[in-house]
Order: C-alpha cells, then structure tokens, then sequence
C-alpha cells in the first residue's frame, strides 16, 4: 500500500478529514482572508484564465476557492514541521505570503510528495541508489509545497525602506487596480507567480540544529530550466543544486530548492529575449562588461527583485543556519544572512557544469561582486600558491578575532600562556635534552623498521634520498584523519592507529613493492606502479573492511591514480623515463650552490608540480563536489573563502589559501636532503604551523578559542570548507606562531636553535592529542571535520 493510501485509510471518513481542515483553517490564518477583506483576486496571475474559464463552463469558480475535497490531506512531514513551536517562532516578519495558508480558506499553499527525474544526474554515477532518498530507478524522493504570494503591504514596505503611501500608489498606477491605495486593506494579493519548495530528506530534521542543510534559492529561467539553452548556468546550477541537496539528504540532512517566478530577472521573458538579441548583435560581440549595460539599456534597470523579501521561504521552515548555499549571488546572500540565517559555505557552480556560451554571464557576475569559489586571474592565482599568502591572509582573521569581529570563534589571550606552558612541559616530557626533531611524517614511523628497511638499500646516497622522498611524498599523501574506528595490525602483531597506523601501512605496502612497477626495484614509487594499484589491493593494504573502515578509503586511492598522471605529465619535477617522487631530488640539486639552496625551489615542486592532485570535484576537498579548479583550469588546492574579508574592488580578497598537506610534505622532504646529502636550506621562515585538527583542537580544548554558537557540540560535523572551519584553521595558524615565539624563549631557545618545526613535533601536536584525550573518550577532535581524506 502506497504511503498516501496509509494515511487516507488512517482518516477515511470524509467528513471527519474535513473537520480536521477546518480546525487548522481557523487558527493562525490572516484575518483579512477569512473575512474576504483583501486586495487583488484569488490565483495571482492565474486570475484571467480562471475568468474566461469561468464563462465557458458556466460555473462559479470562486465557490471552489475555499471548497476542500473529502481526499485531500495534509502531507505528514510538513505538516508537523510547520506545527512546531520552533518552527513558528521564525515567522515573525514573513510578509510576503500567509504561513498558515497550507490550512487557509482560501488555501494559499498546497504540498504534495512526487518522484523527481533529472536526465543530467541519472547517469555516471552521479546517483547513489539508497532505497530511500534515491531509488534503484534513480528517481529521486521529494516533497513540495508550493506558494501564493499574500502581501502585507505595511510589513513589505518596511522591510524594503519605501515609503507605504508611495509604494501603494506606484503598485495602482502600474497594476491600474485603485484598491491598493485603500489603506483599511492591508493584504494583497498580487497579481504574480509563486513559489515552490522543494524537500529532499526529512522535514522536520530541519527542528534540530545539528541538521546539516543544504539550499539553493533558484529564479525561474524557462529557456534554461526548461528547454536547456546554453547562453546562461541556470538550469546547469540547478541540476548540481539538485545532486547536492541528494547527498546531504543521503547523509541525514535536508536539502531544499525554492523555485520562485522571477523570469528575467523579475522583468519577464519578453524584456529577456530583447536583451539576448541586443547582447548577440552588439558590435563587438557579446561581451562580460556589457553584459548588465544591454539590460539597463533596454529595461531601463538591471533587475527587478526584492530580494529582501526572499528569505521569507527560509524562514517559514524556520531554518537558522544553511551549510550550504548553492548561490553566487551576492544579493542573495546578503539577504539571507540580513535575515539572521547563518551561511558556513558558499559553493559556486563548478566549470565542467557551465554551457560554452556561459561564461560572458558567469564572468560578468563575478565582475560585478558574485561569489566564486576560485579566480579568473593569474596573479590572484599565483598569490595564493604563495606562503607569504598563508600568513598574510590568515592574519586578516587574526586581527577580527582580537577586535571581537570574527562570525564563529572568540579568542581570549589570557589563556595562552597557560597553552605554552603546557606545550613547554610537553617538550621536555617528550624530548627531556631538548633535541627536538622536525615535526614530519618520519617522526611516525616504527624507527626499528625503517632502519632495518634502509639497511638493504644497496645505492649511493642520492638514490637513498630519492627512495626516501618516495616513501614520504606517498606516505604523507595518505595522511589525512583515519577515523576512530580504523586500526592497522603491524607486521609485530601490534595494534597502531590515526597517522602512525597510516605510515607504518604505507611503509609496509612500499616494503612490499605495491607502489612499483619494477620488480627489481621494489622499495620505490613511480607512476606505473600506482597505475597497476587497484582498490581492492590499496584495501587490502590498509586492512580496510566492514569491520575496520577507514575514511575516505576511495578518496585516498583516487588521489594515488591522479599522483600517477601529474608525475606523468610533469617531467621537469619527476624524471622523464621513470616518473617517481625522488626524482625531484635532482631538480633541486640542480638549483643548488655548494650545497645551499632557498626553501623556495622545493615549494616549487611541490605546489606547482602536484596542483593537479587535487580533486577536481566531489569524492575529495568537498562533499558538494565543490571543485577547486579555476576557470582557466587551474586546481587551487587547500584554499577556501572566508566572506567577511570580501572586497568587492579586490578579486580573491575573501580566499585562504593553508596548504597544509602540501606543507607537511615539506617538512618530510626536508629532513633526507639535510641528513642525507647534507644540504642547507635559506628561507625556511617561510614555513608556517599546520593548520589541522590537533593544533588547533588544543586552542579550543585549552579556551583560546571558544565558539560562540554554544549548542555546537563534538558531535556535529562541519564541512572542511565550512566558513567555521577556515576561520578555526586560521586562528590556529596564527596561534601556533605566537606560541612558537614563546615557547622557544620559555625553553630558552633562540628562534634558529628551536624552529617552528620543533614546536609543532615537540610541541603543540602532541599537546593537542594528549589534551584531546583527556576531555573526549577516544580523543576525537572538539570539532568534526569531513574532508573526504585528502585535505586535513
């Protein structure tokens, strides 16, 4: 039996459903409805038909505009959602429609479940079946409710700074309807089409605050939405909006798309075709700077809406906070925010989701002050590769946090000193003479094992390096968060986890030569062998099962796949005939000079040469697919946005660039060259802390830091893009300096006896997990972070 037919036979007696209805029709409603003292006529722009159908049938419509049928039921999900105290208490201000109307007489709003089918997303693999969102057919599970505007014209005037008496004469002149300007009438009901909102996931999820949500605020586009041409993104955004309200609906959250009917702008269709011709047959061409010039030139304006009045639809469903705004707009988001909505994460619409005639819009846009996840620029672009950048911009942050300007976390500086002497007492614990190695990825292998292991090598000491920078480059590509629930059995029998578990499995797997593609070579890494790596065999390497998951287990294997191509592609960095990490070791001895050599030339090969490991779209950086590719194709890495520091007259102004796992595999590569063939390096200041989970888990755990949304708990989990963590990311960076300083004059250190590097390994790490296991059983982080297992 069908989930309506279970709740009609639940109500089958008619009169008693009618009972219920009219129950809810007297409570809440607009006065003004009931007692039919209201402006403008029932059905909006529908209005006309509804006359003209009236003369042909011969019946009295308006006596079936409050008539309800013995069938029609409120549908359970909305229903009691929009029942709730919680709910309710977020419609003060809603004026743009009745939030009762589901139960009004005259109804105003109707809802409905439907079975969605979006052709773009029913094919590779773009769809996950799961039986309840998605079904095996990939159709996709919805609700919807959809929505008539009923204006209170005091409340719409004040919401958008006119003037009511003005407001109310301009609405007669252009809709030649006198009653406007009655001013005992307050309720109008324009002559406009509504909206429609649509729910992926359960409803009433949206009542807790540890719901993820993800939305898109979508204006009608016919051409696009419906008939798919390709001089604009709309329909393009909206399928991606779709597959990305799937996902956290797939993961327990609730995803919803309001569609309003705003053709053109709110100009309409007809004032839209004369701008794309004027646009086609300008001299010159079409062009991004004449973009809004043919509009403003034709419609006398730019656009038409209020989106002030947007959030309204939010509102309604009483949403306080969005994950995930799929919208570039500024205005929108302005809006939303105005509204007291919080936004963690702005996604735009990826490149390989723009039509090729787009991008004159899509460029105009983000010319104009539309966010976008990446620039256009080549300077803004070869800025962030930079760590001057790292600091530079995280310093922005630093400075809002110490003016109690930051949207997420306070920072108190009475507490630090508390955290370098506890970072102090960590150091001496760990290394009680003070000789404190460089924090990187050799700390965390099993000591004995690697020396028996680099024992056999029977090669010069260049060759050494290199196979050495073949372990560390692969081994700190693998080392993003296992999960509490992976553990690795090493060869002693022994039980490791977290980062140590992942080396010593990456030590072993290369031991065995599952990374090579020479046999006679097994102890190496080149592009053939990571070619030859299936995922059964990278699961089989890390023990990875039912029983012992490890996060982002496929996301970990693409990235190897994708390692493989970029050394391919890359030979000045990684060798021509056999393509393989160490080989960058002769790139950099190239550039040396009696041994010396700047810090710069390393960063070089690893920011530009392995960009193109970063995933060009979902199963890594982000889950909504974000890429990090900009529009000229380039991948931008471990860089997000943070909105506070945008700057409309400075591209890029609002863009964090950490590099994180790109410098932790810095601060692996540098130790074989300085051991090994004993190179120096200048300019190692340049290196700043790492920005992940246990340095800056240990400035929350400890008060430096303390979120301002106290309802957050450990539990809930934030996207690594989320607006939250880039600004917990960057303080931390910040932080670590400071302590850096400290702590060093604490241990009675000069900066160049006891760098950065010995902080972090001595240091803030360690004091980050032994603190973290002290509050949490199991030592998790104070806040979750999903990152798909490439980025912290």
């Amino acid at each position: 039996m069908s989930k309506r037919s279970k709740i009609s036979s639940k109500d089958s007696n008619g009169l008693r459903k009618q009972q219920k209805m009219e129950e809810y029709t007297h409570k809440n409603v607009t006065k003004d409805l009931l007692d039919k003292k209201f402006i403008g006529w029932y059905g909006g722009c529908n209005t006309a038909w509804h006359a003209l159908a009236a003369i042909r049938s011969g019946v009295d419509l308006t006596k079936y505009h409050t008539k309800r049928s013995p069938d029609e039921f409120f549908l359970k999900g909305l229903d009691a959602h929009v029942q709730k105290a919680s709910t309710q208490a977020c419609w003060d201000g809603i004026c743009t429609f009745d939030p009762m109307g589901l139960y009004g007489s005259p109804p105003t709003m109707s809802a409905t479940e439907a079975c969605m089918e979006i052709p773009e997303l029913m094919k590779n693999g773009l769809l996950v079946p799961d039986g309840k969102i998605v079904r095996d057919d990939l159709s996709i599970n919805i609700q919807k409710c959809a929505v008539d505007y009923v204006w209170n014209l005091p409340m719409v005037a004040k919401k958008i700074g006119f003037d009511e008496k003005n407001m109310r004469e301009t609405l007669s002149q252009f809709t030649k309807d006198p009653d406007v300007t009655d001013t005992s009438r307050n309720t109008y009901l324009p002559p406009l089409g509504g909206l429609t909102m649509y729910f992926f996931g359960d409803v009433t999820k949206l009542s807790d605050p540890e719901t993820e949500v993800a939305v898109r605020v979508h204006d009608s586009c016919c051409g696009s939405d419906v008939f798919g041409t390709d001089i604009c993104t709309c329909r393009p955004y909206l399928v991606f909006a779709i597959k990305g309200c799937v996902e956290v609906a797939q993961r327990g959250g609730v995803g919803i798309v309001v569609y309003f009917q705003k053709e053109g702008r709110g100009l309409g269709e007809v004032t839209k075709y004369r701008v794309y011709n004027a646009r086609k047959n300008q001299q010159g061409g079409d062009k991004a700077e004449n973009y809004f010039f043919q509009t403003e030139n034709i419609a006398g304006i730019q656009d038409a809406r209020f989106q002030q009045l947007m959030p309204d639809a939010l509102r309604f469903l009483g949403i306080k906070r969005i994950d995930w705004l799929l919208s570039m707009s500024s205005e929108k988001y302005d809006a939303i925010v105005e509204a007291g909505i919080e936004v963690m994460q702005r996604v735009s619409i990826p490149e390989d989701y723009i039509p090729k005639n787009a991008h004159v819009e899509i460029n105009a846009k983000i010319a104009a002050g539309y966010h976008a996840d990446t620039e256009q620029k080549d300077d803004i672009y070869v800025k962030l590769r930079t760590l001057e950048m790292v600091r530079e911009r995280c310093g922005e942050i630093f400075a809002l946090a110490k003016a109690n300007k930051t949207k997420h976390f306070k920072l108190d500086l009475t507490k630090l000193p508390g955290v370098v002497s506890y970072v102090c007492d960590m150091t001496r614990k760990n290394y009680p003479d003070l000789k404190v190695p460089y924090h990187s990825r050799w700390r965390h292998f099993n000591e004995g094992d690697l020396n028996d292991l680099m024992t056999g090598w029977k090669c010069d000491k260049v060759e050494k390096t290199r196979r050495m920078l073949d372990l560390a480059t692969l081994s700190v590509l693998m080392d993003a968060g296992s999960g509490s629930e992976w553990k690795y059995i090493d060869r002693r029998g022994n039980e490791v986890r977290r980062s140590e578990g992942l080396a010593i499995a990456t030590m072993d797997m290369f031991r065995e030569g599952l990374f090579s593609s020479d046999v006679v070579y097994p102890c190496r890494v080149n592009a053939h062998g990571l070619k030859q790596l299936t995922f059964l065999q990278f699961c089989k390497g890390f023990q990875v099962d039912a029983k012992n998951p490890l996060v982002g287990a496929k996301g970990r294997w693409e990235l190897l796949q994708r390692l493989a191509d970029v050394m391919i592609s890359q030979t000045q960095f990684f060798g021509e005939e056999i393509s393989r990490p160490g080989n960058v070791v002769d790139y950099v001895l190239k550039e040396s000079k009696d041994n010396t050599v700047s810090f710069r030339v390393l960063w070089k090969c690893i920011i530009e040469g392995l960009e193109n490991i970063w995933p060009a779209s979902a199963s890594g950086v982000a889950c909504m697919n974000l890429n990090p590719a900009g529009y000229t194709g380039q991948k931008r890495g471990d860089v997000w946005v943070y909105s506070p520091l945008k700057n409309l007259g400075k591209p890029g102004s609002d863009m964090i660039p950490f590099h994180k796992l790109s410098q932790w595999l810095a601060y692996s590569l540098l130790e074989p060259f300085q051991e090994v063939l004993d190179i120096t390096f200048t300019d190692l200041n340049l290196l700043t802390g790492l920005a992940e989970y246990r340095n800056g888990g240990l400035f929350v755990d400890m008060g430096v830091l303390t979120l301002r949304d106290e309802s957050i708990t450990s539990e809930r989990e934030f996207d690594v893009g989320s607006e939250l963590i880039v600004e917990w990311r960057a303080l931390t960076l910040c932080l670590l300096d400071v302590v850096g300083e400290q702590a060093a004059k604490a241990l009675k250190k000069t900066p160049e006896e006891f760098p950065l590097a010995c902080i972090l390994q001595g240091g803030t790490w360690a004091a980050g997990r032994a603190v973290a296991a002290e509050k949490r059983s199991g030592g998790g982080p104070p806040i979750k972070v999903r990152t798909g297992g490439v980025v912290f």
